[in-house]
Protein backbone atom coordinates (compact mmCIF):
# COMPACT_ATOMS: atom_id res chain seq x y z
CA UNK A 1 0.00 0.00 0.00
CA UNK A 2 2.82 2.21 1.04
CA UNK A 3 4.17 1.90 -2.95
CA UNK A 4 0.84 2.72 -4.49
CA UNK A 5 0.68 6.09 -1.75
CA UNK A 6 4.27 6.85 -2.75
CA UNK A 7 3.10 6.67 -6.62
CA UNK A 8 0.91 8.93 -6.38
CA UNK A 9 3.27 11.67 -4.67
CA UNK A 10 6.52 11.04 -3.13
CA UNK A 11 6.52 11.12 0.43
CA UNK A 12 2.73 9.72 0.97
CA UNK A 13 4.35 5.94 1.10
CA UNK A 14 6.93 7.02 3.88
CA UNK A 15 4.35 9.24 5.93
CA UNK A 16 2.15 5.54 5.50
CA UNK A 17 4.69 3.99 7.22
CA UNK A 18 5.16 6.52 10.08
CA UNK A 19 8.17 7.58 8.86
CA UNK A 20 7.58 11.29 9.45
CA UNK A 21 10.92 13.54 8.50
CA UNK A 22 11.92 11.36 5.35
CA UNK A 23 7.96 12.10 4.23
CA UNK A 24 8.69 15.65 4.98
CA UNK A 25 11.97 15.81 3.17
CA UNK A 26 10.47 14.06 -0.08
CA UNK A 27 7.18 16.22 0.00
CA UNK A 28 8.82 19.18 0.05
CA UNK A 29 11.47 18.37 -2.41
CA UNK A 30 9.26 17.14 -4.69
CA UNK A 31 7.07 20.50 -4.50
CA UNK A 32 10.32 22.38 -4.88
CA UNK A 33 11.13 20.46 -8.38
CA UNK A 34 7.34 20.68 -9.57
CA UNK A 35 7.28 24.60 -8.89
CA UNK A 36 10.73 24.87 -10.35
CA UNK A 37 10.45 23.02 -13.43
CA UNK A 38 6.68 24.69 -14.21
CA UNK A 39 5.45 21.32 -14.80
CA UNK A 40 1.74 21.53 -13.71
CA UNK A 41 1.47 25.36 -15.69
CA UNK A 42 2.93 23.40 -18.29
CA UNK A 43 -0.04 20.34 -18.05
CA UNK A 44 -2.73 23.07 -17.52
CA UNK A 45 -1.24 24.67 -20.93
CA UNK A 46 -1.52 20.87 -22.54
CA UNK A 47 -5.15 20.31 -21.27
CA UNK A 48 -6.03 23.94 -23.43
CA UNK A 49 -4.22 22.41 -26.47
CA UNK A 50 -1.36 24.61 -26.11
CA UNK A 51 1.52 22.57 -26.85
CA UNK A 52 3.89 24.78 -27.62
CA UNK A 53 3.35 27.55 -25.21
CA UNK A 54 3.85 23.86 -22.38
CA UNK A 55 6.78 22.99 -23.91
CA UNK A 56 8.27 26.69 -24.11
CA UNK A 57 7.16 27.07 -20.19
CA UNK A 58 8.72 23.98 -18.70
CA UNK A 59 11.90 23.90 -17.54
CA UNK A 60 13.42 20.52 -18.57
CA UNK A 61 16.66 20.81 -16.41
CA UNK A 62 14.38 20.62 -13.29
CA UNK A 63 12.16 18.64 -14.95
CA UNK A 64 14.73 15.68 -14.88
CA UNK A 65 15.18 15.77 -10.99
CA UNK A 66 11.32 13.90 -11.01
CA UNK A 67 11.85 10.42 -12.26
CA UNK A 68 14.64 10.01 -9.30
CA UNK A 69 12.61 11.20 -6.67
CA UNK A 70 9.56 9.52 -7.50
CA UNK A 71 12.28 6.10 -7.99
CA UNK A 72 13.08 6.81 -4.36
CA UNK A 73 10.17 7.23 -2.87
CA UNK A 74 8.54 4.07 -4.29
CA UNK A 75 11.99 2.20 -3.53
CA UNK A 76 12.26 3.65 0.06
CA UNK A 77 8.65 3.18 0.97
CA UNK A 78 9.00 -0.52 0.02
CA UNK A 79 12.27 -1.73 1.22
CA UNK A 80 11.05 0.41 5.22
CA UNK A 81 7.87 -1.49 4.37
CA UNK A 82 9.18 -4.93 4.46
CA UNK A 83 11.54 -4.52 6.90
CA UNK A 84 8.79 -2.85 9.25
CA UNK A 85 6.78 -6.59 8.61
CA UNK A 86 9.90 -8.61 9.00
CA UNK A 87 10.04 -6.60 12.38
CA UNK A 88 6.42 -6.79 13.42
CA UNK A 89 6.54 -10.68 12.64
CA UNK A 90 9.54 -11.42 15.02
CA UNK A 91 7.78 -9.52 17.82
CA UNK A 92 4.33 -10.92 16.95
CA UNK A 93 6.10 -14.69 16.89
CA UNK A 94 7.65 -13.59 20.12
CA UNK A 95 4.59 -12.20 22.23
CA UNK A 96 2.80 -15.30 21.13
CA UNK A 97 5.35 -17.70 22.26
CA UNK A 98 5.84 -16.04 26.01
CA UNK A 99 2.23 -15.16 26.50
CA UNK A 100 0.21 -18.46 25.00
CA UNK A 101 2.66 -21.05 24.58
CA UNK A 102 3.24 -24.02 27.59
CA UNK A 103 6.48 -23.62 28.87
CA UNK A 104 6.54 -27.85 28.42
CA UNK A 105 5.96 -27.39 24.47
CA UNK A 106 8.72 -28.95 22.62
CA UNK A 107 9.64 -29.19 18.69
CA UNK A 108 11.89 -32.13 17.67
CA UNK A 109 12.40 -32.80 14.13
CA UNK A 110 9.67 -31.49 13.08
CA UNK A 111 7.00 -33.56 15.26
CA UNK A 112 5.70 -32.03 18.35
CA UNK A 113 5.81 -33.69 21.69
CA UNK A 114 3.69 -32.68 24.61
CA UNK A 115 5.05 -33.54 28.09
Amino acid sequence: MSVIWSLFMPGLGQLHIHRILTAFFALIWTIVFLYASHLLEAIQLLFFGEISKATQVLDKQWLLYMPSMWGFAVYDSYVNTVENNKLYEAEQKEFLIRNYQSPGFRIKRGKVVDQ
